[in-house]
């Protein structure tokens, strides 16, 4: 406990005062306590910081009850921890001290002291050590001690109103108590426990920041003077903690808010189960624990401010008046979570709590209950975009409004609701359609009535608030952003103006350790840049560029919180510095971004919610770092551009496949270490989603967090789990070069790795603009192409396109990249050398963004008559999802080296599927596989395909070959999955097997390596069996027409090459022969791995 040392690291027993030595004392005291340890009381005992605190103890005519209760406390727990039959002189000490505090305050003593006390009392001979008789006779003395109260105090007490309506008058009354009594008398003791509560509601009613100081600087006067045991240090440490915590929403002083964390946990430690206060404690002890998140993002605080909130509605009555505000503080914390998180569990459960609720709510909180609801459903509408319950928040900040207007009081409550309820109306501006700007040449249309509501609601959150109001800087933020729409719908800068100034007050006005000044700065420069699109001017760079980079490079700086805002505000300046030609400044904010990266993505969140973080902060950020890394040049740059793509790029994929890499190392060094994460693994797989199993999840990953830093603790692992760098790339080039294709907006190029290094190959003729329009052609092209019954011309022309996307791949990026690898390796095929050769040579592919979606590998002018424009022609192309993969890949077969004995292959086989078209192919890819590994096959057909005899075949299993359906769920991709006979097997569970014996999958289903939303994830079914431990698999881009299919299983198993990478390029290539303008049947198979 920090225990108003305002300088944690600091000892206090050094300056020698009283209150320091006794601030030094309770910490070793709760330590002790807390992990049963002498150590702490021992090296104060050494220091002689004990027997210091007894002579400086204040005046003798008084006792001074705090001192006295950390002496004897120091003496009786060297006596109780200490060695059994040990410490006798430490028991005798101990009892003095304490039977003074046990007169006052009984129940500050522990339990077996005062049984002992009571023995002396009474006369009663002890069944343990004997009393020696001066020490009986100091403790008879000390229990005589009586707290005696003046007349003039009681009379002053009875005074005071007992509803605590009249806060101010009390003040007055008790205010002469404390001038006129010395430190230690009852009366100045009692004074200070009043008056500290009283001031704290005097504030509460007025906002007014001077009384609330004053509370401050009186409650750690009182804790200095009482003993820190029993009910009435729970009382008093609980009201500081209140206050305090008041406090800090007027400082920003993050010591404020860990004085509140810490003694709110002191009052939790000293309040008992069954007390009436612990409901109100825990909850108050929730909200300064979510408060201190806000300014550390520290997962710790808010996974411990939800249990708390879960304690307080769990110790709450049914019928409390304060269970509900109790349910809805957790609802509010759960929103966070969402918020920070991506976890859809939570806001799902904050939702059935604010559902479950009678509406209105009742008094008392009503309007602080209807504040929370609303914010939870203002948060479910940013998720699935319904009016209706957007309107419904809107409606209920409405009530909240009119509630605090109606009873007055402190303002600082009623700018807060005007401040959300301003917020939702701004977003409800989005369901207005563009029209309700101004019309090319005509008049203004009126401008959208929430819109002018929020900015009405705004400037009145503004007007209440109290110049030194901590929060008033965020509403001015608040009012310049609705400002900001209003002009980008009236196309004129005078809103845009006032906007400007209003954040330019807010940042002035905003303390250091405002929780949102970064947002601010921030918002301060993307308001800068839209002033600067209405100016004209001839400087090379206008004051108005120069001011907004410099507020991004501050926002960027300083800002604090959780990982997905810093990632925010890092990429804005990136994107700032790129646009205006500071490119080294670019690459750095890019890389600060991107290291980030994986922080916002938790391990707790299962797979589609990782996926949806991502595509919220990550989308397209590591092909724009690496993009700005190779424009800022430098002889080191395409290795750290290949190293910030590894770093955010395949982050689900690296996390298991880098664990896997390394287990090894951490295991030869720190067995239990290894198995405790591997516990951890897959309890944070298995663990399903949900209330408390949800929470159980956020546990985890602070646990799982733990063992990786202890593990980095080690000597050699330094680097466990961080992202790779060039050394531990380059074993992914051992059979060839691995070219990147990295597409972004700033450039497009290739990054080639091979046994030399890396490097960049720039593509001047590819842009992120075209591939990402020719991807998504591409996809419509090849479901016309395939779509039974379209007409065939429709079909021809689609085809034809297919074929140009080819031919342009070639032009803009294989062929370069040829020619360069041609040029500087060894590397020279020719078509002829490719057919003729035993072994052609082979490249990797791996490629970012829009290029992800296009089948690269295919890439060539395949009607030439030479064949010389080709990849297929040149080389045997595979894919990887990243280098990373490829490399981790490597290394386990190096691992593994020869197999001891023979395959153990499996065959699925789903000729017929209820709901699905027949697979009259499927049986004839059964025989073919079968005959290919081998009487040993093990076979599973129609009816005998079912899940689980799958999974209790596939561990065993080196090489399986599936022939059956399935379903590629771009949306979703966690939940694209194979067809059986009678349940799926869906990509969240493949990815979580371990087939340590798996070697080769062959996948003949449909678009079973077709990424969702982020390509970059390789999130899809022959991903999920790459992750699950097959080296090499064999999947399609797309959906192929069964008797392709079959055709190319036919083709591959009866090749003479013994590797799947050269038995599927001679596969393809034979298709491509019989049908070469048909792009759609023999392109869409693809080999990932080594």
């Amino acid at each position: 406990m920090r225990e108003l040392s305002r300088d944690p690291a600091r000892d206090p027993s050094r300056d020698g005062s009283r209150d320091g030595l006794l601030v030094a004392a309770r910490q070793a005291i709760a330590a002790v306590r807390d992990t049963g340890d002498l150590a702490p009381l021992r090296a104060l005992e050494r220091q002689g910081a004990v027997s210091r605190l007894v002579i400086s103890m204040d005046d003798a005519r008084w006792p001074d009850l705090a001192a006295l209760h950390a002496v004897g406390m120091a003496r009786w727990l060297q006596h109780v921890a200490g060695p059994e039959g040990a410490h006798q002189a430490e028991w005798e000490a101990s009892l003095q001290p304490l039977s003074c505090v046990y007169a006052r305050e009984p129940d500050a003593v522990p339990p077996e002291a005062a049984a002992v006390l009571e023995a002396v009392r009474s006369g009663r001979r002890l069944g343990g050590p004997r009393v020696p008789r001066e020490v009986r006779r100091r403790v008879l003395s000390g229990l005589r001690l009586r707290e005696e109260l003046s007349e003039d105090f009681v009379a002053a007490v009875r005074g005071l109103d007992p509803r605590g309506g009249r806060p101010h008058r009390d003040a007055r009354a008790l205010r002469p108590f404390l001038d006129m009594t010395p430190r230690h008398i009852p009366d100045r003791v009692r004074t200070l426990r009043l008056l500290a509560v009283t001031l704290q509601m005097s504030y509460r009613a007025t906002g007014d920041a001077a009384t609330l100081a004053d509370a401050v600087r009186l409650g750690r006067e009182l804790l200095l003077l009482i003993p820190a045991g029993g009910a009435r240090w729970a009382d008093a440490v609980a009201n500081h903690a209140r206050v305090v915590g008041d406090h800090y929403r007027h400082t920003s002083d993050r010591r404020d808010i860990d004085e509140a964390v810490d003694y709110g946990r002191e009052a939790l430690r000293h309040t008992p189960p069954d007390s009436e206060w612990l409901p109100s404690r825990l909850d108050e002890f929730s909200l300064h624990l979510s408060l201190r998140y806000d300014v550390s993002g520290a997962p710790a605080d808010l996974n411990a401010a939800i249990d708390a909130s879960r304690g307080a509605v769990r110790a709450a009555p049914a019928g409390a008046p304060d269970a509900v505000s109790h349910r809805a503080r957790l609802a509010g914390l759960l929103v966070k979570r969402h918020r920070v998180t991506g976890d859809g569990a939570a806001l799902d459960e904050a939702v059935q709590l604010v559902r479950r609720e009678g509406h209105p709510p009742p008094a008392p909180g009503r309007d602080g209950v209807l504040v929370e609801h609303a914010e939870v459903l203002h948060a479910q509408y940013r998720r699935t975009g319904l009016a209706s319950v957007l309107h419904d928040a809107v409606t209920r900040y409405r009530q909240a409004a009119d509630d605090r207007r109606t009873r007055g009081g402190n303002p600082t409550e009623l700018a807060t609701v005007l401040s959300h309820l301003g917020n939702a109306l701004y977003d409800l501006c989005a369901d207005f359609p563009e029209e309700a700007g101004p019309a090319p040449g005509g008049p203004h249309r009126p401008e959208p009535s929430p819109l002018r509501e929020a900015i009405a609601v705004h400037r009145e959150a503004v007007a209440v608030s109290a110049p030194d109001d901590p929060q008033r800087p965020g509403y001015l933020n608040n009012l310049a952003r609705t400002l900001r729409e209003r002009a980008r719908r009236e196309a004129g800068p005078d809103a845009l103006d006032e906007a400007i100034s209003l954040l330019r007050e807010a940042i002035e006005t905003a303390r250091p350790g405002h929780v949102f000044r970064s947002a601010m700065l921030s918002h301060l420069s993307a308001a800068l840049l839209e002033r600067q699109r209405h100016t004209a001017g001839d400087e090379p760079e206008p004051k108005l560029l120069r001011e907004a980079y410099a507020f991004a490079d501050a926002a960027a700086r300083t800002a604090t919180g959780p990982p997905g805002e810093l990632i925010r505000l890092h990429r804005a300046l990136a994107e700032l510095a790129a646009a205006t030609g500071r490119h080294r400044e670019a690459a750095a904010a890019y890389a600060r971004a991107v290291t980030l990266l994986p922080r916002a993505v938790p391990h707790q969140l299962h797979g589609s919610e990782s996926e949806t973080q991502l595509a919220r902060h990550g989308r397209g950020l590591a092909a724009d770092a690496a993009a700005a890394v190779l424009r800022a040049g430098g002889p080191d740059a395409p290795a750290r551009a290949l190293e910030l793509l590894e770093q955010g790029r395949g982050i689900l994929l690296t996390r298991t496949l880098g664990l896997r890499g390394e287990e090894e190392a951490l295991r030869d060094a720190a067995p239990a270490l290894a198995d405790r994460l591997a516990e951890l693994r897959t309890a944070l797989a298995t663990a399903p989603p949900g209330a408390d199993p949800g929470d159980r999840r956020h546990q985890l990953a602070e646990q799982w967090d733990a063992v990786v830093a202890e593990a980095r603790r080690l000597p050699g692992l330094d680097g466990f789990l961080r992202p790779p760098r060039l050394a531990a790339l380059r074993p992914a080039a051992t059979g060839g070069p691995v070219v990147t294709v990295n597409t972004s907006p700033l450039r497009c190029d290739a990054l080639i790795l091979t046994s030399g290094g890396v490097a960049a190959v720039p593509l001047p003729d590819l842009s992120y603009a075209e591939a990402e329009s020719r991807a998504a052609r591409f996809a419509e092209a090849l479901r016309t192409a395939e779509t039974a019954g379209t007409a065939l011309v429709d079909r021809l022309t689609a085809q034809a396109y297919l074929r140009e996307t080819l031919e342009w791949l070639w032009d803009t990026t294989a062929a370069p990249v040829l020619t360069h690898l041609s040029h500087t390796t060894a590397l020279n095929a020719t078509p002829a050398t490719t057919a003729t050769a035993p072994h052609p040579p082979r490249i990797w592919l791996s490629a970012t963004g829009p290029l992800a979606q296009l089948p690269l590998h295919a890439a060539g002018h395949h009607t030439d008559p030479d064949a010389a424009r080709s990849l297929l022609d040149r080389v045997v192309p595979s894919y990887t999802p990243t280098v990373a993969a490829l490399a981790a890949a490597v290394r386990t077969a190096a691992r593994r080296g020869p197999r001891p004995r023979p395959p153990a292959p499996l065959v699925v086989a789903m000729p017929r599927t209820p709901g699905f078209a027949p697979l009259a192919g499927a049986l004839a890819e059964a025989r073919a596989a079968a005959d290919h590994y081998g009487p040993g096959t093990v076979l599973l057909t129609g009816e005998e395909a079912t899940r689980a005899r799958l999974l209790a075949a596939l561990p065993a299993s080196t090489h399986t070959h599936f022939a059956c359906h399935a379903v590629a769920d771009p949306t979703s991709p966690y939940g694209s999955h194979l067809i059986l006979d009678d349940q799926p097997l869906t990509v969240s569970e493949i990815s979580r097997l371990r087939l340590t014996r798996g070697e080769f999958c062959y996948l003949s289903a449909c678009a079973t390596a077709r990424s969702g939303r982020l390509p970059d994830e390789s999130v899809h079914i022959g991903g999920a069996f790459h992750l699950a431990g097959f080296g090499q698999v064999v999947a399609t881009l797309w959906p192929v027409e069964d008797t392709t299919a079959a055709e190319t299983a036919r083709l591959f198993h009866t090749s003479p090459h013994p590797t799947p990478a050269h038995a599927l390029h001679q596969a393809v290539r034979a298709l491509r022969a019989s049908a070469p303008l048909l792009p759609s049947r023999w392109a869409g198979h693809v080999h990932i791995g080594p």
